[in-house]
């Protein structure tokens, strides 16, 4: 698990390198707004989930591990689910508007600082997609799942102390 987080970080980095700062940043406010969407819609699908997703009957005596302040696993697995759901398809319809700025990857300032702040906010970037997807995957009730992200340090701390992020979603899931 960690060996796969560090290839996607890795990514992250040489895409935001290749996009540039300015075309990066874009970026990472569409992502940023992906959050908000998500955040702010999430409830309503979330208790609406159970209708089409069932909870797995054989999680209920399972404990998780990430999540042991989480009281109601059930809830936080549709909340997160739906959270989830909303933020994949306002980032797929942000990143379709988005792609209509690609023209200015061509126009960079400085070579240099264009290029580091863009490995920067690319590396921003995908540590909020991955505490999005970590969060998810840390309320889905499979033991593989459950013991490789508790197996992986990385997993652990991006999960726990991403900036403000990290104590958000466990906020929102416990509503």
């Amino acid at each position: 698990m960690t060996l796969l987080i560090l290839l996607l970080i890795m990514i992250g980095m040489i895409v935001g390198f290749r996009r540039g700062g300015l075309l990066s940043i874009i970026h990472l406010f569409g992502t940023i707004s992906a959050i908000i969407i998500a955040r702010i819609n999430y409830k309503a699908l979330g208790n609406r989930l159970d209708l089409i997703m069932p909870y797995p009957s054989s999680a209920i005596e399972m404990d998780s591990a990430i999540l042991k302040q989480i009281a109601n696993l059930e809830e936080a697995y549709y909340y997160m689910a739906a959270f989830f759901f909303i933020f994949v398809i306002a980032k797929l319809v942000i990143q379709l508007f988005i792609s209509t700025f690609d023209y200015l990857q061509q126009v960079q300032f400085h070579f240099i600082a264009s290029s580091v702040a863009g490995v920067i906010f690319g590396l921003i970037e995908m540590i909020f997609v991955l505490v999005v997807v970590l969060a998810f995957a840390a309320t889905i009730p499979m033991d593989a799942l459950q013991n490789a992200i508790n197996g992986s340090g990385l997993a652990k701390f991006i999960l726990n102390h991403t900036l403000i992020l990290s104590e958000r979603m466990m906020s929102w899931m416990q509503i």
